[in-house]
């Protein structure tokens, strides 16, 4: 009988830390999924403000080209 309680109380604790960790990783997934909507809402945002101004940002990471000067002699 005593083997029969700890093998119920054994299986009903499983059973709670496994409906934790679903509930845990649905909360989790709710925040990304929520994080996501708001990212693209700012890059809506981003896209209709150029728009608007008639240019897309250019964000240059490389060095302009110099120009060569040349003299007429």
């Amino acid at each position: 009988m005593y083997k029969v309680i700890l093998t119920l109380v054994a299986i009903i604790t499983i059973y709670l830390a496994i409906h934790i960790y679903k509930k845990i990783i649905k909360d989790d997934n709710n925040k990304i999924i929520k994080n996501l909507e708001t990212y693209a809402k700012k890059e809506k945002i981003k896209q209709q403000q150029s728009e608007i101004l008639g240019q897309k940002p250019v964000k240059r990471k490389s060095n302009k080209k110099k120009r060569a000067r040349v003299h007429h002699i």
